[in-house]
């Protein structure tokens, strides 16, 4: 099961998120040999993604930290600008690299993009 975390952006602004993803009994979730995946649409029926979150598996200096469970999440101001107002869903999938097919979701939930007030 997915753990659920919900994202608030503001247009305009960047967004950078480190999450540490862990298991049911609280314990980090090993990313060796993974990749991971994640993008934002309007509702989770749609076709099109409005954003490709593009997750990043943080790895440290030679592959120390896969183990750590850390997953970097950055947007650019440019990127959340062309983001409509409103409240979106998105997820992230975990994949091992020799076998796209065997897919886990690991994160979902809200995904909320606030306007901004200074132009």
């Amino acid at each position: 099961m997915a753990t659920v975390y919900n994202f608030s952006a503001t247009q305009g602004s960047q967004l950078s998120v480190r999450l540490k993803l862990q298991d049911a009994a609280g314990d980090p979730i090993n990313l060796s040999g993974s990749s991971v995946s994640g993008v934002v649409k309007y509702r989770y029926s749609s076709t099109s993604p409005l954003v490709n979150l593009d997750p990043v598996i943080v790895s440290g200096t030679n592959g120390s930290l896969y183990s750590s469970g850390y997953v970097d999440v950055y947007l650019t101001a440019s990127q959340t600008t062309a983001l409509p107002v409103g409240e979106f869903v998105y997820d992230i999938e975990k994949y091992p690299t020799t076998n796209s097919e065997a897919v886990e979701k690991i994160l979902a939930g809200d995904f909320s993009v606030s306007p901004q007030a200074t132009t």
